[in-house]
């Protein structure tokens, strides 16, 4: 269960609707915390120094996606539970779109000519640490300073 200040009741009040209209929106509350958590993703700025290496393109790419929800954890806890749900096919969708939303991120920051399997392995890392901050393993910042070392060794050439 979520906390108080992350239920449908409070999320209505802050979306200054009825619950019931909420609902009408929104068919479960997983995906309205799946739809919040890919509005968040979206809002990131995504702005590339080209005259940046491509390391640290994608570490602060990488580093600005971990620390999301890192200053709220019971929505970030609520996001995740949302976002690992496998009973709700909106759930789906949105989980989808998400996982292109953070493709776009890293690939735009390794840049052209980029191996496909280096997205991949960073999406893949990326994907690992986020489960492991969201589980409570390690903190975000732990995790986004972990990421740092791990993309050093993953991306070539820098």
């Amino acid at each position: 269960d979520t906390d108080d200040d992350v239920s449908v009741p409070a999320l209505a009040a802050r979306a200054k609707m009825a619950p019931a209209a909420l609902y009408a929106h929104f068919p479960s509350i997983e995906v309205v915390f799946a739809e919040l958590y890919l509005d968040r993703v979206v809002q990131l700025p995504l702005d590339i120094d080209p005259a940046a290496s491509a390391t640290s393109r994608v570490v602060e790419q990488l580093t600005a996606l971990t620390l999301l929800m890192a200053d709220e954890p019971r929505l970030a806890r609520a996001c995740t539970q949302a976002l690992v749900s496998t009973d709700d096919d909106m759930v789906d969708d949105v989980r989808s779109r998400i996982a292109a939303e953070v493709t776009r991120r890293i690939s735009t920051a390794l840049g052209a000519g980029a191996w496909p399997e280096v997205l991949a392995t960073l999406e893949s890392v990326f994907w690992g640490a986020l489960l492991q901050a969201q589980t409570g393993a390690m903190s975000y910042r732990q995790m986004a300073r972990q990421l740092e070392t791990m993309v050093s060794l993953i991306v070539p050439g820098d």
